[in-house]
């Protein structure tokens, strides 16, 4: 299992990059924005990996990392919502297309990883 979460994140991460390179190539003055709405897709998603992980490392026992899921999965959420917070009151005149469309590629990109890394 902690093969397939590293290679899930690394996969998003290579997406996300992908993503900044094409919006940087096409409008540099929208760069930040796709850089906004990827790292509020990536950096709970790392969050959330990284609690899984160590939930399957050291808990073998099923309702104790069922608690440990949930409680990480409300902790992404914070990061997310917090990430949104900060950027859109922060006053900078943010393109919300390029910004929303960064964070839809990562979230989407995860039900098609399993696709890509053939469950290894």
């Amino acid at each position: 299992m902690k093969n397939q979460i590293i290679r899930t994140l690394v996969l998003q991460y290579i997406l996300g990059a992908i993503y900044l390179i094409g919006t940087g190539l096409w409008d540099f003055a929208v760069s930040l924005s796709a850089l906004v709405g990827c790292v509020a897709a990536l950096v709970p998603k790392t969050y959330f990996g990284i609690r899984m992980i160590q939930a399957t490392e050291t808990n073998k026992n099923s309702p104790q990392w069922l608690g440990y899921a949930y409680r990480s999965e409300i902790g992404k959420w914070v990061i997310m919502g917090s990430i949104f917070v900060l950027a859109f009151t922060s006053g900078y005149p943010w393109d919300p297309v390029i910004l929303f469309a960064g964070f839809v590629l990562i979230q989407l990109s995860g039900l098609f990883a399993p696709l890509v890394i053939k469950g290894n």
